[in-house]
Formats: structure tokens, sequence, C-alpha cells
């Protein structure tokens, strides 16, 4: 009795371990099933083809079988609880918000602890910036795709207003602006606001002033925010207010109906960003001839420095990946799918995103056909935008956003100098009391880095 009782104990424990290598992917007869989350919605159903290829091609080769999930506007609450609840996926996108907080729980891992990562890794050498990519040193995640920033102008409207050229200073801008306006007879105006929506402050105001200011509001050489070089372009804007030149309303405006109104055909020019190809033409479809041009200057001929972009990462290393060292091959293999030139050129000729990566868009057979990509694209010698301190510190009084949109209010409590050198100066003092020299320091510039316009 006592050998077939210990028979059957080892046979209870080799069946265990069977099961055991099935749920890691030990048997060759089920594939490791890697979960991948994002909150992407643009890029789903492209996305969701390559998968679907890799998962029928090398990935059952492999082991692997790819189940990716994309969520929306719940995303941040979403993917918070479930790393809080042990739930979190093997790969999912990190977002700004709460990147540091999940390397600093152990949510978020170094892509090094990943097997056969070093090579990759490399090839992003020279671009990686920290508090971006990079935390304490180490690669938490990768630039995927550039976000630019350009101008849009009513062709149409151009034309019957006798504008041939497109502005190339913002008091250029502010006075086609009151020529559209006066010959619009109400129904056309030269500019457009949305001051319901912060964050136009930043994606439409000071982001794309980086190519005057340096930066987008820190100086990283000095290690102080330097809000005040705004001021010129915010003047203009003021102007623009003032001499009635926006469309009505602007301060029960918001981003979408802003730019609607361009769409409609009412509005000479704006801001853009990259991600407004989608929006001009599928949201809100322009039916007339519109460009993309560059972003005006304060003085006329070249900007004083290189063109900034924002470098958007596209997936970090949850705890799970890393559980066991089978698990963690696969994960690798599954990242750097993602992360695939091939891929990405594919996205590319979709119009879907513009490539980080160079040799991405060598791989393109054919150019986006959406109207205005190509120029959006078009970003020659760019330099990356690096990230502010401000999400370390609580400052007294009104947020960066809220003060820049307060300056283009219709009246005004101080001027956009004075508003932008308080600011500064809130700012400043918050970074000198509540943040450490150490931390500081991170948010200095890269050795070698230079921003100038040679």
């Amino acid at each position: 009795m006592m050998k077939k009782g210990i028979l059957f104990l080892v046979g209870f424990v080799f069946l265990g371990l069977i099961l055991v290598a099935c749920e890691n992917g030990g048997s060759s007869d089920e594939p490791t099933v890697i979960r991948v989350w994002s909150d992407n919605a643009h890029e789903r159903d492209l996305r969701e083809e390559q998968i679907a290829r890799f998962n029928e091609g090398p990935g059952a080769e492999l082991g692997i079988e790819i189940e990716y999930t994309v969520f929306g506007a719940n995303w941040v609450d979403t993917i918070r609880l479930a790393a809080q609840t042990g739930e979190a996926p093997d790969l999912f996108r990190p977002n700004g918000t709460f990147i540091r907080e999940f390397i600093d729980a152990g949510f978020l891992v170094p892509l090094s602890d990943l097997p056969d990562m070093e090579d990759f890794i490399a090839m992003y050498d020279g671009y990686l910036t920290e508090n971006l990519q990079k935390f304490n040193g180490e690669v938490f995640t990768l630039p995927y795709n550039l976000t630019t920033y350009k101008f849009v102008i009513n062709r149409e409207i151009f034309d019957r207003n006798g504008l041939e050229n497109p502005p190339e200073t913002w008091e250029e801008v502010r006075e086609f602006a009151r020529i559209i306006t006066e010959n619009g007879d109400g129904e056309e105006f030269g500019f457009a606001l949305g001051l319901q929506s912060n964050w136009i402050a930043s994606a439409y105001i000071h982001r794309p002033a980086a190519h005057i200011m340096g930066h987008h509001g820190f100086n990283h050489d000095t290690l102080e925010f330097q809000f005040e070089r705004l001021a010129p372009v915010l003047e203009q804007i003021a102007g623009m207010v003032a001499d009635g030149s926006v469309f009505p309303g602007a301060s029960g405006m918001d981003a979408d109906a802003m730019r609607a109104q361009f769409a409609e055909g009412r509005v000479g020019m704006l801001p853009a960003v990259s991600f407004d190809v989608g929006v001009y033409n599928e949201q809100f479809p322009a039916n007339f001839n519109w460009e993309v041009v560059e972003i005006p200057n304060i003085l006329p001929g070249p900007a004083p420095y290189r063109t900034l972009a924002d470098g958007t990462n596209l997936l970090g290393v949850g705890a799970a990946a890393v559980e066991t060292p089978e698990r963690a091959a696969k994960v690798a293999e599954v990242f750097r799918f993602f992360y695939s030139d091939e891929n990405m050129a594919e996205m590319f000729e979709n119009g879907l995103y513009i490539p980080f990566r160079q040799a991405a868009i060598d791989l393109a057979t054919r150019q986006p056909e959406q109207r205005g990509f190509t120029e959006f694209a078009d970003v020659p010698n760019f330099l990356l935008l690096l990230p502010m301190p401000d999400n370390h510190v609580s400052i007294e009084g009104m947020s960066i956003n809220e003060t820049i949109l307060s300056t283009l209010a219709a009246n005004p409590t101080m001027t956009p100098l004075e508003a932008m050198q308080d600011l500064d100066a809130r700012l400043n003092v918050a970074v000198r009391d509540q943040l450490d020299s150490e931390t500081l320091e991170t948010f200095r510039a890269p050795a070698g880095r230079d921003n100038r316009n040679h």
C-alpha cells in the first residue's frame, strides 16, 4: 500500500508540473497568451490585422498568441486599478500622468529585464530622454511616433482676400486676420480660439512656439521656468481678440468647436497638431482647399531654434511579463513585433502615425493619402521636446494653461508679459521650495544637445 501511495503522490506532482508548464507556455500544444493593452483607438483596425498575421505566422511558430485590448477615455483609471489588483497585462501603453508612479510601485519594469533587448534599445541611442523614456538611468519605454506642430490655412479664403503667401510672422497673422474679418461680412473670421479647453494652451500655443522660445516653457540649461519668452506670441493673439478678428464666442468654445468652425470654412487660419489630420479628414471633414504650412516666427526669417516635436511612447513592460524567464522571452518577441519598422511603415502608409524612426518611413511603399499628412511628417532636423518638472510641484494660483488662456480673454487682468512673468515667478518658487536638487538635475538638457537653428 505504501508503494502505491508513493506512486500516486509522484504521479500527482508530475501532473501538477505539467499543468504549471502549460500555464507558462511550456507545452508545445497551447501557445502562451501575451496580453497587451492600449488606449490608441485610432489604430485599432490595422493593429488587429497585424496581430492576426503575427498570431497565425511567427506567433504560431514561437508558441505565442497576442491578446490585444483597446480602452477608451477611462484608460488611466482602468490600468491603475488593474496594476493595484495584480491584473495588469504584460505590455501596456505608459501615460505621462502615471509612469513614474508605476515605476516607483514596481508595476513597470525596465526593458532590460527582458532578454536580448540590448541591441534593440541601442537603435534609439541618443534619443532617449530622462523623465520620458528613462527613469533613474534605466530605460522603461521607447519613442514610437512623433507629434508635430504646424499651421493650417483656408486657401480659398486667402485667395479671396488677395493673400498669396501664408503668414511668416505672428504680426502678419494678426494683420491677415484683420483683413479676412473685415472682408468676411460676419461670416468669415481670421482666427479662432477655444478657451473652454485648457489643453489648447499647450497643444496650440506654447508647444508650437517652442521653435521661438527654444523650449516650451522650461529652460533646460538654466533649470528655470521661462514662459516670459512666450509673451510676444500671446500679445499678437490677444491683439486679434481686441481687433475683433477672432471667431465670436471663444470663451464658450472648446477645442472641437474651434476646429469645427475651421472645417466649416469660416476661419482663415489656426495652429494645428499632427493629429488634426484625422480631424479635418474624418471627424470634421473640411471640404475646401486647405493647406498645412509652417508655424510663424516672431521676426522675419528663419526661427532661432530648431523644430521641436513630441516623441510618443507606445509600450512599457508590466511586472507580469517577467514572472518566468520563458514568459519574459516571449514578451520580448511581442515588444519587438509592435515596434518593428515594418509595422510602423504600414501605419505611416495609412496615415495613422508619423514614425519616430526614419527607417520605418524609408520602408513605406506609398505616401499617405490623407490631405496634410505628408506636410506634418516633414520635420527635418528636429529635436524632441524635453519634459518639464511642472508635474512634480504644486503652484499657487492658476495653472500654466489657465494662466496662458486668461491673457486671451476679452478683458484680461494682466498683459501677456505681466502674466507670464508672474507665472514664471510662481513656478520657480515652487521648484525651489518643493523639488530636491537631485530630481531637478534630471531635467537638465543632455550634454551636447544644441537646439539652435544654425
